[in-house]
């Protein structure tokens, strides 16, 4: 008897999945074992929607899916044909519109969030008119977002306000939400290539939808890419239709993955991998090894661009600062702008090329175990007639080669300004380039990452972010919040999609006053990254009190743990292990505090620790503290304004 109620028990759950699959729901063994449900549909309207809920709680409703391709609104009046599992419990949906013509989603379902793309056959180009994903938030929903989408817009203030206000705004990924009933969420995109990258409107109260946008100056000059004039630095155009083709030995226009990350703490969204586990594998022929391919070395580095002084591009200055990284145990020094000018600039160059100065300086610190890489734009500027940029394949293939020749071991590349397909591709095909000779990569001026360093393991990071560098800018050319609110935006923000080029700590020359010089030396550690350059001259991190916490900083780490004491903008409190060894990196907001914490994060037994912290009273004092710790104790330390501390813990 028992039996026969199992297997009428089993055969009516196998009929309700197949009318649940029938009626496009995702109810099946890719989300019965994940918090994340997902159901997409076409409504009574016959419009594709998405409902998303997380922990049986619901956390997107009813939000409107589609692509605009020549006109033809894929997603509207729709019939779902059918829908299949396919590798990596990809779920896919065959779409017909009235028409007669077909289109696909695929979703994956996460434990901790979705994904989402379009594919869209085609045997020739099509234009995009404009996108329908969109998420829809409840009511009381708090977002966080940076307010421009290029280069010097990523540069402006994030701003935290209710969903319920955001009609209107222009939200750059990742934007974070922090929905009523305490679910934590982020949008962003992953797998950008040959495709036009995207920013997330406010196009009504609680609704953000996927769109595109341009620098004015790129459109009122036809400057396809690269640093436009600067009076259109903030300004963006919306929705200008573009054109894409199939990739070769391809018949459908595949979008990138549109991603929603949950979590019910900030440690689980700070964790969140799915941009990892969505993006295109290495090229085997590249990347033999993938990431931890030989030539392929994540370190530490410094640069002089923030030394004062006519000197600080000089070679002199650039061997002062490979005296100072040897001696300091750092990897690397790169070369900023300038140093294509050595031949006309430098007293000693006696008629020689800047490669062969250049060539001269990375044997004097080959010699030292420091590695030299180089800077260079990515396309021409308006006004420069010495540097024509990457954007020509023979100069970008030329320029990779002779940079290989000469030992140079990676490469700075600046003034994209801009996400469009041509942008996009160039990129690329820099990183195609660069490979090929084995050089390494970090790009500035530019776009969100969006996993592109997981399939091009030689990029290392990407600026797009508010950092040290606009110091001094706030009320001009790099508008934004204080310093301390933002630096205790960006780990929840920010660094959710990758490694940012932050150029962290400064004691001098870009040390705004808001922040003390205990927040300076912590924010290595808060903001990581595989190539992490240091903004301060190599003197002041030779004279600094807390010279062994830069000597030992890692830049790749074996666990994160977000402390439940932190709070988007008022403070970021984690734990970063790197083997047998934490560390605890603390930046406060702008309101000062005792920080009061568990070092429950710390498996059981005893520790020292050793903490470089703010002298009390002093916001550019540091003071180094040592004492005997163990798991679960109490922390306290009182945190100024801007304040902040970095504690290494070890086991004795």
């Amino acid at each position: 008897m028992n039996n026969r109620i199992t297997k009428f028990l089993a055969i009516a759950l196998f009929l309700l999945s197949i009318s649940q699959i029938v009626k496009g729901e995702a109810v099946d063994a890719v989300t019965a074992a994940t918090p994340v449900k997902l159901k997409i549909e076409a409504n009574t309207d016959k419009q594709l929607v998405l409902d998303v809920s997380y922990e049986e709680n619901s956390v997107i409703r009813e939000a409107p899916l589609g692509l605009n391709v020549d006109h033809r609104m894929l997603g509207k009046d729709v019939q779902l044909l059918n829908k299949e599992k396919k590798e990596n419990n990809t779920l896919v949906y065959q779409l017909q519109q009235a028409d007669g013509s077909r289109f696909y989603l695929d979703a994956r379902i996460f434990p901790d969030g979705i994904a989402l793309r379009y594919r869209v056959p085609a045997d020739g180009p099509v234009c995009i008119y404009g996108e329908e994903t969109s998420f829809i938030f409840p009511s009381q929903t708090k977002v966080w977002y940076a307010s421009g989408p290029f280069q010097y817009g990523w540069l402006q203030q994030y701003q935290e306000r209710e969903t319920d206000r955001i009609e209107g705004e222009l939200l750059a990924p990742p934007a974070t939400f922090h929905l009523p009933n305490g679910i934590y969420a982020a949008i962003t995109e992953a797998n950008l290539f040959n495709y036009h990258g995207a920013v997330l409107l406010g196009t009504a109260p609680n609704k953000v939808q996927f769109g595109y946008v341009e620098n004015k100056g790129h459109v009122e000059t036809g400057i396809v890419t690269g640093l436009p004039p600067a009076k259109y630095w903030h300004e963006e155009v919306r929705n200008i239709p573009w054109i894409v083709s199939p990739k070769a030995e391809s018949q459908e226009i595949v979008t990138p993955w549109r991603i929603l990350m949950l979590s019910k703490d900030l440690n689980g969204l700070v964790n969140n991998q799915i941009i990892a586990q969505v993006s295109d594998q290495p090229n085997k022929t590249l990347f033999p090894d993938g990431a931890k391919t030989d030539w392929i070395k994540p370190g530490r580095a410094t640069f002089t661009w923030y030394v004062q002084g006519s000197e600080k591009l000089s070679v002199a200055t650039q061997k002062r600062f490979v005296d100072g990284c040897a001696e300091l145990g750092i990897e690397s020094v790169v070369v900023d702008d300038g140093w294509e000018l050595w031949q006309q600039t430098e007293k000693e160059a006696n008629g020689r090329t800047k490669w062969e100065i250049l060539k001269e300086l990375v044997d004097y610190a080959k010699a030292k175990n420091v590695d030299i890489w180089v800077w260079r734009s990515s396309s021409p500027r308006s006004g420069n007639k010495s540097d024509i940029g990457l954007v020509d394949p023979q100069e970008r293939t030329n320029f990779m080669k002779k940079c290989a020749e000469v030992g140079v071991k990676g490469l700075k590349i600046d003034f994209f300004h801009t996400e469009n397909l041509f942008t996009v591709n160039l990129m690329e095909n820099i990183l195609k380039d660069a490979a090929k000779e084995k050089l390494m990569v970090i790009f500035h001026g530019v776009n969100k990452p969006t996993g592109d360093s997981y399939t091009y393991p030689n990029l290392l990071a990407k600026e797009a972010v508010r950092g040290l560098e606009c110091v001094g800018g706030e009320d001009s050319w790099a508008p934004g919040p204080a310093w301390p609110y933002h630096n205790t935006v960006l780990p929840f923000t920010r660094w959710l999609v990758g490694a940012a080029d932050y150029t962290p700590m400064s004691f001098t020359t870009q040390c705004s006053p808001s922040v003390t010089f205990g927040c300076q030396l912590s924010s290595i550690y808060m903001f990581t990254s595989p190539m992490l350059i240091f903004a301060a001259d190599v003197d002041e991190m030779l004279s600094c009190p807390g010279r062994s916490f830069i000597e030992s900083v890692p830049v790749i780490w074996d666990e994160t743990v977000v402390l439940p004491e932190s709070e988007i903008g008022r403070l970021a409190a984690l734990a970063r292990r790197k083997g047998d060894v934490w560390y605890l990196t603390v930046l406060n907001g702008e309101d000062a505090r005792t920080f009061d914490a568990k070092l429950d994060f710390l498996p059981k037994g005893k520790y020292q620790m050793e903490i470089a912290t703010d002298a009390p009273g002093n916001r550019k004092q540091l003071v180094v503290k040592k004492s005997k710790v163990r798991s679960g104790q109490r922390l306290k330390e009182e945190l100024m304004s801007g304040g902040g501390f970095v504690a290494r813990i070890s086991r004795y």
